[in-house]
């Protein structure tokens, strides 16, 4: 241990923590306002009380403890406090397996997951009633395969309770090496939990997926599903809407259904291939200080003469009900389907040092009208009723083949 010319300690085991966790917190707060010098406030803070605490546990506490998860579990607290389900301290792991999840690849079983309660609020931590529930599983995916429907319960991985866990912990339990097998508990409804044995596959999930169709009338109606907004979407959904463009196609169907979201710089680009200019959505900041952000230069769709119907459903969020907001509020585009997911609110994500990193929410944001959405939702402007999963009837696309005229 490193002392002074006295002989006295220099830092404390208790104090070592200490200095790092203000350290973390001081970095968290530069990057995040280096715009408005607001990483000095964190210099007036009484950490008195929370360093007595941790000597304590230095000291007194019986059981197995390590200094990166005291650090860890500290802010994590710091984070939870916030009592907000969108922001999240991560560790080096859970960032990495966040950043795959946008990358449009990952190793897993394929199912769309969210915790939600009893009564459909989102929630933080898997309880009672706070589920592990299946929003949709990928076509083609193990999940699949395996029988997991949309609207399940995941109990357990590998005989391990989810009880205590975050979305993200849960995540990390279920994805593994390609090829492992993975035991997950499921219960459908109100019948008993059943295990069901997956072998993990590597899940490429292309952001785009097209296909021509026929309206009502007889004429050509182009068909493109978008399945995340990842880092490759905007770039994929430019090519296969010039090829619609090339084809003379100038009926579209844009499928956002169960699309959970994802950058919202891609947002911004997919909307402005068909808004030429003006408002996409509004952002306020904690000050309530508002800032409009307009399409981009370049749209290859923007003509009135192309048609546009977009479609979705509860499982619509995020970045998809920023897209679908703009082209409702610009009058581009009708919506069909069931009201959206319901989230008004925008994070950033800020790498910490050491690999770990923090997923905040930084700002509200408004559809071009200044409605704000958050736990309400998209209301669509023709209301049709999904089918249950599994059936092969689609009313929701049968409902907009007959939309165009």
């Amino acid at each position: 241990m490193s002392l002074t010319p006295s002989g006295t300690p220099l830092f404390t085991r208790a104090g070592r923590l200490l200095l790092a966790i203000i350290i973390a917190v001081t970095a968290y707060s530069a990057g995040l306002r280096s715009s408005d010098g607001g990483a000095q406030e964190n210099s007036a803070l009484d950490l008195a009380r929370f360093n007595e605490v941790l000597t304590l546990i230095q000291e007194q506490h019986v059981g197995p403890k390590t200094d990166e998860d005291l650090i860890n579990g500290a802010i994590k607290g710091l984070v939870d406090s916030l009592n907000d389900p969108y922001s999240q301290y991560l560790t080096a792991e859970e960032m990495a397996a966040m950043k795959e999840g946008l990358s449009g690849s990952f190793t897993g079983i394929g199912a769309v997951i969210d915790l939600r309660t009893s009564a459909g609020e989102l929630c933080t931590t898997i309880s009672s009633d706070c589920l592990l529930t299946v929003a949709s599983t990928i076509e083609g995916a193990p999940a699949r395969a395996a029988g997991i429907l949309g609207g399940d319960t995941l109990l357990a991985v590998d005989g391990d309770p989810l009880t205590g866990l975050s979305i993200d912990q849960a995540v990390l339990k279920v994805r593994g090496a390609e090829g492992t097998t993975v035991v997950i508990t499921v219960r459908t409804g109100d019948t008993a939990p059943r295990d069901l044995s997956i072998v993990r596959a590597k899940i490429e999930l292309p952001a785009v997926a097209t296909e021509v169709l026929q309206s009502t009338a007889g004429d050509r109606v182009d068909y493109i599903a978008l399945n995340e907004f990842t880092d490759i979407a905007a770039d994929q959904f430019r090519v296969a809407l010039q090829e619609i463009i090339d084809a003379g196609g100038d009926k579209i169907v844009l499928d956002l259904r169960d699309d959970p979201g994802g950058y919202l710089s891609t947002a911004l680009s997919i909307a402005s291939e068909f808004i030429a200019d003006g408002v996409v959505y509004i952002e306020e900041n904690s000050k309530g200080e508002q800032r409009s952000t307009s399409a981009e230069a370049g749209g290859i769709a923007t003509s009135a003469s192309i048609q546009l119907v977009v479609l979705i459903n509860s499982g619509s969020a995020s970045a998809s009900e920023i897209l679908a907001g703009a082209l409702q509020d610009r009058g581009r585009a009708i919506l069909i389907g069931e009201p959206s997911f319901g989230k008004g609110v925008v994070q950033t994500f800020i790498d910490l040092s050491d690999g770990s990193g923090l997923k905040l929410t930084i700002a509200k944001w408004l559809t071009p009208n200044g409605r704000w959405i958050h736990k309400t939702g998209l209301t669509p402007d023709i209301a049709v009723t999904s089918a249950p999963e599994g059936s092969e009837a689609d009313p929701v696309l049968e409902a907009a083949l007959n939309a165009f005229k």
